[in-house]
């Protein structure tokens, strides 16, 4: 027994049928049209699908004589199953560009991919797959029938790019588009457009220009704009962040970003919650927070964790134990579903199901890891929670403030050193320029000039906005400085290599000792339970228009570009007057109060004991500023109490701690 279909082809200039009646009559005029030749597609199609199913057709292909303008024939009904054989029958049919139907069930299969009938038909198979959590092969599926203009899978595949599911990252858009292409009754119209209507007037010109691309595309042209336009958002946000590095186009990257984001790209929205913190003349904690729920529910887990702890401490909005407890939660969940899909594709990869990856230490509840203390500044806090994720804007920021006593911490030179080498390390320009101040200096840590020479070129290579001049590398020197440069570009390379010629700062630079991390708690106002949380976290992978960067210490020559010597000079703090400072005054006055208030003999010789030992306790004092070794700020102080030589020592002093500041 055989179950009855024919094959027909629709002429160029017949539109094609929307509903069961159109269809019918199409086929009906097609049957009865003109007499002559078989058609050769149906030679092709018959040749193909026998080809691959022999024993599932009953086809009679006539000779010359036969001159019908469709062709029917017969699937065989004793097979267990026919799905297979047919599915291969429409999709060769689809190829050549021919319609098939059904006479039994009344079905029209076009090779547009429509059904009129059963227009969700053609799209089983993606659906039975979304159902079976197999995306891949559903995304697939609805990306092959996108192409032959199905409207159906065109309003799935907006779906899932406005709401980021089948693995696919969010595109608004496109969704847009895509959505209203697919819109096939009264429903998906609404939703279509309800979801274009709420896109800001700049951006509704955007997704015009893009749906006349899209509409007047067809089949593989479709798909090509569509990942096309894809990978330029994608592409845009590596070279964003690329950019930013160089602080000179850190605006620029920062505006890019935030057209980024406003895509629905997930990764690019947690960056922006950063940026506008650290990126404004203001800090802006109600939009990091916004843009930080954005990511979050774009499913992006490091967002889930710092949204947590953004409901928790009250950082841009009120605080709400419950929200944070729920973030926290999904980000565990997150954490442990993907650890399980590793540890199964590692089973998958290696032989008899046994994963030959070597297995992560287990969590150790030792006092190793420095707890985080909360220092009660918001912009600290959580430009620090950034900076542990690895970010290098955090990490530079951190570090300005950590060199000037910024957002409520104290002067800390080995901090700051520690947070230019991490964002240093990952292509920071100006984070490089300022360590090597810093290693050439000795601040923070040992000094070596090789080091320092090499640091400088590097951030001279990478952009750095401020001049590096006057290097003054000898001949000697210039081969062992080139072959720094080049290892310290390698990745993973800049911090080993400080660590390898004991350059390493003095003191960890997340580390807080007893005493302080209790001083910090008490600022606060924590209670002893919350300011203990150990940093488990792993590092991250990597706007609205800022005004205001932090900018990196001095220039080495003195001269900084234009632009960049306007935020310089708006971005340091200003002098800090203490006893120290006063006390080299003294000293520098040393003459001139011996003079004015001592009689000659014995009292002028108490005079001069009196007041070498005020500046003695001046350059004791602000040597600490500098972070200079026990030692050395004792030379210092002896040099400074004694008399004619102190004067010049104490100016000297004073004139580093302005300039310093």
């Amino acid at each position: 027994m055989s179950y009855t279909l024919q094959l027909w082809e629709k002429p160029a200039d017949w539109p094609w049928p929307t509903t069961k009646a159109e269809a019918e009559a199409q086929f009906e005029r097609a049957a009865d049209g003109p007499r002559g030749p078989l058609n050769p597609k149906f030679v092709a199609w018959a040749r193909v699908v026998e080809d691959r199913f022999p024993e599932a057709w009953d086809i009679w292909l006539g000779g010359p004589e036969d001159t019908e303008p469709t062709f029917g024939f017969g699937l065989n009904t004793r097979m267990s199953d026919w799905g297979p054989p047919f599915d291969h029958a429409c999709e060769q049919a689809h190829r050549l560009g021919l319609n098939l139907y059904d006479p039994q069930n009344g079905l029209h299969y076009l090779a547009n991919g429509d059904v009129p009938e059963e227009p969700d038909l053609q799209v089983r198979h993606a659906v039975s797959a979304r159902k079976a959590g197999d995306d891949a092969t559903a995304w697939a599926e609805y990306r092959r029938w996108a192409a032959l203009g199905n409207k159906h899978a065109l309003y799935a595949m907006g779906r899932a790019l406005r709401f980021g599911t089948m693995g696919q990252r969010r595109h608004f858009d496109l969704a847009a588009v895509l959505q209203t292409m697919g819109a096939h009754d009264a429903q998906t119209q609404l939703d279509a457009k309800g979801f274009y209507e709420r896109f800001p007037a700049e951006a509704k010109a955007r997704v015009q220009t893009l749906s006349a691309r899209l509409n007047s595309a067809s089949g593989e042209q479709l798909l090509k704009i569509v990942d096309d336009e894809r990978k330029a958002v994608d592409d845009a946000f590596v070279h964003a962040e690329q950019m930013a590095l160089f602080t000179r186009k850190r605006i620029e990257a920062a505006d890019t970003v935030m057209a980024v984001a406003a895509q629905g790209h997930e990764v690019a929205a947690f960056q922006h919650a950063l940026e506008t913190v650290i990126g404004w003349e203001q800090p802006n904690y109600e939009s990091a927070r916004y843009w930080c729920h954005r990511a979050a529910d774009w499913d992006y887990e490091p967002a889930k964790r710092l949204l947590a702890l953004m409901h928790e401490r009250g950082w841009g909005g009120p605080v709400d134990k419950e929200e944070a407890a729920k973030w926290n939660a999904a980000a565990q969940a997150q954490r442990q579903q993907a650890q399980k899909m590793q540890q199964r594709q590692e089973e998958s990869d290696s032989p008899g199901g046994l994963s030959l990856a070597p297995m992560a230490p287990a969590p150790s509840s030792s006092s190793s890891s420095a707890p985080v203390v909360w220092t009660g500044s918001v912009t600290r806090d959580l430009v620090g929670w950034f900076a542990r994720e690895g970010d290098p804007h955090a990490a530079f920021s951190l570090g300005t403030s950590d060199q000037h006593g910024r957002d409520g911490g104290p002067v800390n030179l080995a901090q700051a050193r520690a947070w230019y080498a991490q964002a240093a390390e990952a292509g920071h320009a100006d984070a490089t320029y300022n360590l090597a101040l810093f290693v050439e200096e000795g601040r923070g840590g040992p000094k070596d000039a090789l080091v320092g020479k090499a640091l400088f070129m590097l951030a001279h290579v990478r952009g750095s906005t401020l001049r590096v001049e006057n290097l003054r590398v000898s001949p000697a020197e210039q081969g062992p400085v080139r072959a720094l440069v080049t290892t310290l570009r390698a990745p993973g390379r800049l911090r080993a290599v400080l660590q390898e010629r004991g350059l390493a700062p003095s003191a960890e630079a997340r580390s807080v000792s007893a005493p302080a991390a209790a001083a910090g708690v008490v600022a606060a106002g924590l209670s002893a339970s919350e300011w203990g949380r150990a940093d488990t976290a792993a590092p991250a992978p990597a706007r609205a228009q800022p005004s205001q960067v932090p900018a990196p210490s001095r220039s080495r020559s003195g001269v900084d570009d234009d632009e960049e010597g306007e935020h310089s000079r708006g971005a340091r703090s200003a002098f800090s007057l203490h006893l120290g400072h006063v006390a080299l005054a003294i000293g520098v006055a040393n003459a001139v109060l011996l003079i004015a208030f001592f009689k000659p003999g014995a009292s002028f010789r108490m005079g001069m004991l009196i007041l070498g030992c005020v500046a003695a306790y001046g350059a004791w004092r602000t040597a600490r500023d500098f972070d200079w070794s026990p030692v050395t700020r004792a030379v210092v102080a002896l040099l400074a109490g004694i008399p004619m030589l102190g004067m010049a020592v104490s100016l000297g002093l004073l004139f580093k701690a302005v300039r310093e500041r």
